[in-house]
């Protein structure tokens, strides 16, 4: 919209003078002539209207990405390796999902965001550096200072929920600013790039989650009589903070496109009572419980496991078995798994997930917004239940 007031100038009067031309065949006493120059004239008026109304209102909508503003971009190799929303995308593609989102810059000491205010934005660091920090009676703390390359907010894009903290920037900076309105577009026109995108938004989530529930596990609580009221308590939290139900994503992708995403996982059935030890477990893999009933239990020592639970997650029907990741098999590991009923689980691997993306671009695009949004609930409940401790 900033751009008509300065073009519509000469449009109008190229337009009305070229219209004034073809006018002028009026005059000729040939019938073809007079009907060509009305025709052309009036043609010429009707663009213009288009131009001056129509136009602008599908430019805005569509976003249409000019070769300017592709080339204009200064993005190589080297840079988008350092940012993680772009990890596993060519430059081209980098390229093209920045170009659907938007930037802003912020002068030092500039506020962002409150810690409290409603978000609805994602943001990626392209230069300078942001600080997080918390306020309470007129006292500061200072929690991190992200960089370039790193990505904050995701919380408030796909939960809108109350920013947890507050942000300026530490130093001039830019930023990537990544919203509904850049992805949804995204997803329909760049399915490939969408679901990258995702799967990294989905990593950066699951190391998040792996980090709060690692922290649950420090504070374990060992008082066996408020142990129910725990119980219920963290029952009470699920139902509160939960923007999600994993059973009916699953079923909106449709048996189709369920068959499809079988076709890029592995299915393990585990007898009740049996431990999860058969499936590895590395960054980027995702294991889901499609059937029967799983829990993960905290281990006090690997040595001695006499009463051995300090921290339990329970995970039945179909849903994301996000605490799988402190699940690493090894002596170091802090938790189990645990079949309490006959389970049947998919588990998607860091490679058939890029697979996926390049082979079926719109299933793996929407099943890994679907993952985001499982992970971002899951990481919100952790990180109250964390609060409450």
């Amino acid at each position: 919209m900033k751009t008509l007031p300065i073009v519509a100038r000469p449009m109008l009067f190229s337009t009305i003078a070229l219209s004034a031309g073809f006018i002028l065949f009026v005059q000729s006493e040939m019938e073809s002539q007079v009907l060509f120059g009305t025709f052309t004239a009036f043609t010429l008026l009707v663009c213009l209207a288009i131009d001056m109304t129509f136009l602008p209102s599908v430019v805005m909508e569509t976003g249409l990405i000019t070769v300017w503003d592709y080339v204009g971009l200064k993005f190589d190799e080297k840079f988008i390796e350092g940012i993680d929303l772009f990890q596993n995308m060519t430059v081209r593609e980098a390229k093209i999902a920045s170009l659907m989102a938007y930037t802003e810059d912020l002068k030092h000491g500039s506020l962002l965001f409150s810690q409290g205010d409603i978000g609805d934005e994602m943001y990626v660091i392209l230069n300078g550096s942001i600080s997080i920090f918390l306020e309470k009676d007129g006292k500061r703390t200072d929690l991190v200072r992200l960089k370039k390359g790193n990505t904050f907010g995701e919380m408030g894009l796909f939960r809108q929920a109350e920013r947890s903290a507050s942000a300026e920037a530490a130093e001039k900076t830019r930023l990537l600013v990544v919203n509904r309105d850049c992805l949804d577009p995204l997803k329909k026109r760049n399915p490939k790039i969408a679901a990258k995108l995702f799967l990294n938004l989905a990593n950066r989530l699951q190391s998040s989650l792996k980090e709060t529930d690692e922290r649950l596990l420090t504070q374990k609580d060992f008082n066996l009589t408020n142990l129910e009221a725990k119980l219920n308590e963290d029952e009470k939290l699920t139902a509160q903070e939960s923007s999600t139900n994993p059973a009916e994503l699953w079923e909106n992708l449709g048996e189709k496109w369920r068959r499809k995403l079988g076709s890029f996982s592995e299915t393990f059935n585990v007898s009740k009572g049996k431990r999860l030890m058969k499936i590895k477990n590395n960054n980027g893999d995702y294991l889901f419980i499609t059937s029967g009933e799983v829990e993960i239990e905290s281990i006090v020592s690997a040595k001695s496991e006499a009463f051995s639970v300090g921290y339990c997650w329970t995970r039945k029907g179909f849903d994301l078995i996000g605490e799988f990741a402190l699940c690493t098999g090894n002596k170091a590991a802090t938790a189990r798994a645990i079949a309490r009923q006959d389970s049947t689980l998919l588990q998607f691997t860091a490679k058939n997930l890029l697979a996926m993306a390049k082979k079926e671009s719109r299933i793996a695009a929407q099943f890994l917004e679907d993952v985001v949004c499982m992970l971002s609930d899951q990481l919100a409940i952790a990180d109250k239940r964390l609060q409450n401790h």
